[in-house]
């Protein structure tokens, strides 16, 4: 076509016919309609392109019960083809605008919930009779009830396991998917594994994913809201699968790199056993989420622009 002084597209020497008429501008929603073209007649299409809703209206990151990374709605790839059956078949999906910690709940942080509903600290783990004196540590020994509780307390929720993956390997600008939160080598200098005790929160932030979300490999482990089940067409069988286990992501501190890629899956009761109990074996906590809709979150907004 040829384009006029005033803007106009002319299109000419159509043959007759149904024609699709697509007007993409930069900045703007796409316009597309259809034209029937008549021989020896001119058809007029006024196109009205709406201009694309601004993608920084929400702020990436906010304190809001702790500091909160924003992961952008969009799409992902749930899953990996390339390693365990659980991890399979890979899923793309689109999620909405969420908030997620940017780090895993605290010591102190559990410490002022159990403060506030008159619940008790764990017992302290066998390899450290200190540890929830040490305040930016990872609270572990937590149950899947008890993550759940102080989710709600604080006004959020446990993370879907999909919003888990998302947040912690998917790469946006490029578009695919990370092994581990960094990038796909497996550097010590970057994560907390294959040691005998969590480390404070913000110690690795070489670690960190592309979205800024920390520790989501290693250190603790982390319960998710969902239940271990398999994939939609995953047919490989396994007697865990179902409505009892949760599922656990991340690895720990004692887990290997393998063990802490970011499309692992681990499940667990949402109680402890009595052995891990007997031990006082700890290795998983969590961290929290929420919808960036969510009518709480929304007067949160509302009450920090009014200031």
């Amino acid at each position: 076509g040829i384009t006029l002084p005033d803007g106009t597209t002319r299109v000419t020497y159509l043959k007759p016919g149904k024609r699709l008429v697509r007007v993409v501008n930069e900045g703007y929603n796409e316009f597309n309609t259809t034209v029937t073209a008549i021989a020896g007649a001119t058809e007029f299409v006024i196109a009205q392109l709406a201009p694309l809703e601004s993608k920084n209206l929400l702020p990436t990151e906010i304190d809001y019960t702790g500091q909160m990374i924003l992961i952008p709605a969009g799409e992902f790839i749930l899953g990996n083809n390339n390693y365990l059956p659980n991890e399979q078949i890979e899923q793309k999906l689109y999620l909405p605008d969420y908030y997620i910690d940017k780090y895993e709940v605290t010591n102190t942080q559990y410490y002022r919930f159990c403060q506030a509903t008159n619940r008790s600290m764990p017992t302290n783990p066998w390899w450290d009779e200190k540890y929830f004196s040490n305040p930016d540590m990872p609270v572990v020994g937590i149950t899947w009830n008890d993550a759940n509780a102080y989710a709600n307390w604080a006004n959020k929720r446990l993370p879907s396991e999909t919003e888990w993956e998302k947040a912690a390997s998917w790469e946006a600008k490029s578009q695919r998917k990370r092994i581990w939160p960094w990038g796909d080598n497996p550097d010590p200098r970057l994560v907390n594994i294959n040691t005998d005790h969590p480390s404070n929160i913000n110690q690795y932030p070489g670690g960190v994913s592309s979205y800024g979300v920390q520790d989501m490999a290693g250190n603790a482990a982390e319960w998710v809201d969902s239940y271990y089940q398999s994939y939609p067409g995953n047919q490989s069988a396994d007697t865990n699968y179902g409505t009892t286990n949760r599922v656990v992501r991340g690895g720990s501190f004692r887990s290997s790199f393998e063990d802490a890629r970011t499309t692992r899956r681990f499940y667990h009761t949402p109680d402890f056993k009595a052995d891990e109990v007997k031990n006082r074996s700890w290795l998983i906590g969590f961290r929290c989420a929420i919808l960036a809709n969510d009518p709480r979150l929304q007067d949160f907004f509302k009450k920090r622009t009014s200031k």
